[in-house]
């Protein structure tokens, strides 16, 4: 089995080709493909440390990162709402959307910290679990922790936020590849002349909801 570093490094280029090839076209329907993909990678990952013995404890029904801040890129964003609008029964995607602009509302004029503190669950957390798991961001794909017991303290304890008290255990293995992820959509979306910023995951979600251009602003590497 490949060490750490190939898987890195392996993952990095597979992610970056296929960026490049999926976005490069500025299809809708390519941004979900790509977030299923870089989905897949970062699963594979995981199951591999698993299968050697990482303890890592996310498992189903533990939604407490589910009311993080969430930083995703545009085509993200765009993936999500895709997904929900395909996806969806017609009154549940209403009431999600509903929930997308009720969130970006509460959002506006806080601060990351105060985000965090508030506790605002994922518009996209339906009865416990992720209604778009398939097509999540990469920050919450590559996102775990080593011990369940410390995520519910941080979610109990919001005032600890920044502090010793608040910190995840995670595997820096795991981060590294993560972060390669990353970095290789990045480059891939630099290179094909799209927009490398990111944003809060409700607050990109409203403007393509309530803005018809939205999308043609993307394609044209605005920056939201």
């Amino acid at each position: 089995m490949p060490g750490t570093r190939e898987r890195i490094d392996a993952a990095a280029t597979t992610v970056h080709r296929r960026v490049t090839e999926e976005l490069g076209r500025r299809e809708t329907a390519a941004c979900a493909a790509t977030c299923r993909h870089v989905v897949d990678v970062i699963e594979a990952e995981f199951e591999t440390l698993q299968a050697d013995g990482a303890g890592i404890a996310c498992a189903p029904g533990c939604t407490f990162c589910c009311h993080l801040r969430v930083g995703v890129f545009a085509h993200e964003a765009l993936a999500l709402l895709d997904h929900l609008r395909a996806s969806a029964a017609r009154d549940e995607a209403a009431a999600i959307e509903k929930r997308i602009l009720e969130n970006a509302r509460a959002i506006d004029g806080k601060t990351a910290a105060e985000h965090n503190a508030a506790r605002i669950r994922c518009a996209f957390l339906v009865n416990g679990r992720c209604s778009a798991y398939e097509v999540r961001p990469s920050a919450c794909a590559r996102y775990h922790s080593l011990s369940r017991a410390r995520c519910e303290y941080s979610f109990d304890h919001p005032q600890d936020i920044g502090t010793p008290r608040n910190s995840r255990p995670a595997l820096a293995d795991l981060q590294a590849f993560g972060a390669a992820v990353d970095s290789a959509t990045e480059a891939a979306l630099k290179e094909a002349g799209l927009s490398t910023a990111k944003s809060e995951l409700h607050q990109l979600l409203r403007i393509f909801i309530e803005d018809p251009s939205g999308v043609d602003r993307w394609r044209a590497g605005e920056t939201f």
